[in-house]
């Protein structure tokens, strides 16, 4: 039978087990030489059936963590919804803090509460700055969403800067089906700064109206006073300011440039958050409660039935064992 796990990099851990049984040798060994020099007796067997015990209970957890399953199970699910695809600026300017924790990190809590609302929706996610890159294709698979949403970062796409029109673009060419015209959302959460040239903002909004797109657009940040940009060094977890020369780098929600765009694509909207709290879900539910729905075909789901708690049910079970034994012989 063979065994599947979810989260394999926690096997690792099994280095542990090894580890303890040197140590509890060890230990043996001189507990062994102590008596033998004060000439008292010892229960060699009863020493080695607890070390076996808490060896094999720690063995037990880290393979619980690992998430093991087998059984695999099929389940016949009925798509109905619609498509909904998050465009999230990761460029260097969404680091300000002029929301807590800052722009970026605001942004992922909110598409996930997003997320979490949703219901028969297939999600897709798309992160840009200088270049775009398709982090999700659609999807109903909103656990494999999360864990894509939550490793983005500057780091996520391999050109800085800032370049809306490209992404807009790369959504156009790879996600959109013209099938589902109509049924597609795709909701554009940035600051608005676009420092490199590119294609026009504006054309790539006419875009997404041809393809019967509705653009949600919802611009982060402060619009007056703006906010530095924070870095830190990973190795030393030292903070600085991003700098242009000997000057630090200041940022500012241009929300003219997503009202213009918004503006140019027919049934679009644009959502000025500024530097305040947002709730991205009630946002959607709100533009969405009329909107038409689809169904589409029904499609088989495979997955194995996740196992860890016969693992840690015995491994609580040896450690309890392992403790009321000990005491009562204390006692």
């Amino acid at each position: 039978m063979p065994i599947h796990f979810y989260n394999p990099n926690m096997l690792v851990g099994l280095w542990l087990v090894p580890v303890m049984v040197g140590l509890f040798l060890y230990a043996a060994v001189k507990r062994k030489r102590a008596l033998k020099t004060f000439g008292a007796r010892t229960a060699p067997v009863r020493r080695m059936r607890e070390a076996a015990g808490a060896c094999s209970a720690v063995a037990l957890l880290i393979l619980a963590l690992a998430r093991p399953a087998w059984d695999l199970e099929e389940k016949e699910v009925q798509e109905m919804g619609r498509d909904v695809i998050f465009l999230l600026d990761v460029s260097r300017s969404m680091l300000a803090e002029d929301m807590h924790p800052n722009r970026l990190e605001n942004a992922k809590i909110s598409i996930l509460d997003c997320v979490e609302a949703l219901s028969g929706d297939r999600v897709g996610l798309v992160l840009f700055a200088g270049s775009a890159e398709i982090r999700c294709p659609l999807t109903m698979d909103y656990a494999y969403f999360r864990m894509a949403l939550r490793q983005a970062s500057p780091e996520s796409v391999a050109a800085g800067g800032t370049m809306m029109a490209n992404a807009i673009e790369k959504v156009v060419h790879k996600l959109i089906d013209t099938d589902k015209a109509g049924m597609q959302d795709l909701i554009l959460i940035t600051d608005g700064e676009d420092m490199v040239e590119g294609n026009d903002e504006l054309e790539a909004a006419k875009r997404l109206a041809e393809a019967r797109v509705r653009l949600i657009a919802i611009g982060l940040g402060d619009r007056a006073h703006g906010s530095r940009i924070a870095l830190k060094d990973e190795t030393t977890g030292v903070r600085s300011f991003m700098k242009h020369g000997n000057v630090e780098v200041w940022t500012k929600l241009h929300s003219e440039t997503l009202r213009r765009m918004a503006a140019a694509a027919p049934d679009s909207l644009y959502f000025d958050v500024g530097s305040g709290p947002f709730d991205l879900a009630r946002i959607y539910r709100q533009v969405m409660e009329n909107a038409d729905r689809t169904s589409t075909d029904s499609r088989t789901m495979e997955r194995y039935k996740e196992q860890f708690p016969l693992f840690l049910g015995t491994a609580v079970l040896l450690l309890l064992f392992s403790t009321r034994r000990r005491k009562s012989r204390e006692g």
